[in-house]
């Protein structure tokens, strides 16, 4: 039972260390829900917010120093997400989104990743 459960709950994490500063990407992906968990260069926070901003349009948009939201796009899918410079929580429950909202935001995310492990 136990590798049941193991299997129907990945966890991948990654960590680097770059000049800039710490890197670290946590993604947990279970049959209830998808968490991505950055910490990264304070220095792509804007490209990171402009990114997702890009991602959600029309709408919604992201900007400031800290943001705390649940938020709803225009194909209903929801999400929460909270986001300081140089960290970034993206969580997705999966019992109340599609299948479609849920590749969606794992896309959204890959591309965050991209982002952030730029040299």
């Amino acid at each position: 039972m136990n590798n049941i459960l193991y299997g129907l709950f990945i966890v991948g994490i990654v960590s680097a260390c770059s000049g800039n500063g710490d890197l670290s990407i946590s993604v947990s992906d279970s049959d209830d829900e998808y968490e991505f968990v950055a910490k990264y260069d304070k220095a792509k926070t804007q490209r990171v917010q402009d990114f997702i901003n890009v991602k959600m349009a029309p709408a919604t948009s992201v900007k400031g120093d800290h943001i705390d939201i649940t938020t709803r796009l225009d194909d209903n899918t929801e999400f929460k997400l909270e986001e300081d410079e140089g960290r970034l929580r993206i969580l997705l429950d999966k019992d109340t989104n599609t299948d479609a909202s849920y590749h969606r935001i794992k896309l959204m995310c890959e591309g965050v990743k991209r982002i952030i492990q730029e040299k």
